[in-house]
């Protein structure tokens, strides 16, 4: 892994994952003409140690085929298990790999390669302007603002109906392991259908749209995985909300 001395106050940090030396270097001399500190990792896994060391960057640029780990796999395990609000580009081939809707939801956005000067810079500029909408809030799986809106701003009422959503759909989701174990994919879409809600009220998109998929337009040997992945977003959402409101003391 190559680090070259990054420092976010002088000018933005970009890490590149990519195994192709050439757009390593074409990367790199966008990167000088631009002023970017950029770091080049190897791999996905490497991304995620650079990370872990806490390290920082603004932007993430891998390509959607690293390995281990593909770039849609990396953006969400650093999204959901490290909690960072990191904004991720995917580098795609002249025909990306067909993904589902809620993997595509794991990145911002995506580059084509090879990286044509103009395209990488106008793709990562825009990044860099949506930054500082995003940075000061640390509620990036939910907002607040549909229930404070129906409840004209109680805060009582908003954290009680968090409390509710915290027991009510970690029951729901225990059910949703016994029903996938037992095969009963009828009461898996019912109970999809009946948590739906709960994640539209957060406004979490990756939530409502996964029950979505579990209720009505999946195949049932895509469950398993679907499952798995609201269980993850349930459990990112949980603890975004622990460290936003430790005085709730959410269990489940």
């Amino acid at each position: 892994m190559k680090n070259p001395n990054a420092s976010l106050q002088a000018a933005p940090t970009i890490l590149l994952v990519e195994s192709n030396i050439t757009e390593q270097e074409n990367f790199a001399h966008i990167a000088l003409q631009q002023g970017w500190q950029l770091v080049i990792c190897h791999s996905g896994i490497d991304a995620i140690h650079w990370f872990n060391k806490t390290n920082k960057a603004d932007i993430l640029v891998i390509e959607e085929n690293s390995t281990p780990l593909n770039g849609y796999q990396t953006a969400d395990y650093i999204k959901t298990e490290l909690g960072l609000m990191l904004p991720v580009l995917i580098t795609v081939g002249t025909v990306p790999t067909p993904q589902e809707f809620r993997v595509i939801a794991y990145a911002e956005g995506v580059i084509k390669k090879p990286f044509i000067k103009s395209t990488a810079i106008l793709e990562i500029n825009e990044i860099l302007e949506r930054l500082p909408e995003k940075s000061p809030a640390q509620t990036d799986c939910y907002s607040l603002n549909y229930l404070r809106d129906i409840f004209e701003g109680h805060e009582e009422s908003v954290f009680e109906s968090l409390k509710l959503f915290s027991t009510s759909v970690n029951t729901e989701l225990e059910q949703l392991n016994i029903e996938l174990q037992d095969k009963d994919f009828n009461r898996i879409r019912e109970i999809a259908h009946s948590i739906k809600p709960s994640f539209e009220m957060l406004e979490n998109e990756t939530g409502r749209s996964i029950c979505q998929l579990l209720n009505s337009e999946v195949v049932e040997t895509k469950m398993p995985g679907l499952i798995h992945d609201l269980h993850l977003e349930f459990a990112s959402i949980k603890k975004q909300l622990t460290r936003d409101f430790p005085d709730l003391k959410i269990g489940g």
